[in-house]
């Protein structure tokens, strides 16, 4: 049977652990992937903590390939819209130029 001063002392090591890590910027994560893939990802985390080089060439690669490029402009945004699965519907889109409605207020 474990004795609870011990388990008193390592969780507030891990809790002590984990506040220095938040304070030096690192967050805790949990992710559920194939277990052919939980070495990779493992691999890729360490990658990215150690810093230097390798962790930045690593993480423009993983952003490259994964997360779209916002677009900085309009011609950008229109090309996003045209690729998108709607972009080989021509659209009549045109902006309602009523007046609206008399409310009454009082």
């Amino acid at each position: 049977m474990a004795d609870p001063a011990k388990k008193d002392t390592s969780s507030e090591r891990v809790r002590r652990h984990r506040r220095k890590a938040i304070a030096e910027g690192s967050r805790r994560v949990e992710v559920t992937v194939p277990d052919e893939d939980a070495a990779l990802v493992r691999e890729v985390a360490r990658t990215l903590r150690s810093g230097g080089r390798t962790a930045e060439a690593l993480r423009s690669r993983i952003a490259a390939s994964i997360v779209p490029p916002q677009a900085q402009t309009g011609r950008e945004l229109v090309a996003f819209l045209r690729s998108s699965p709607l972009g080989c519907f021509e659209l009549d889109i045109e902006r309602d130029r009523s007046t609206g409605r008399v409310i009454d207020l009082e």
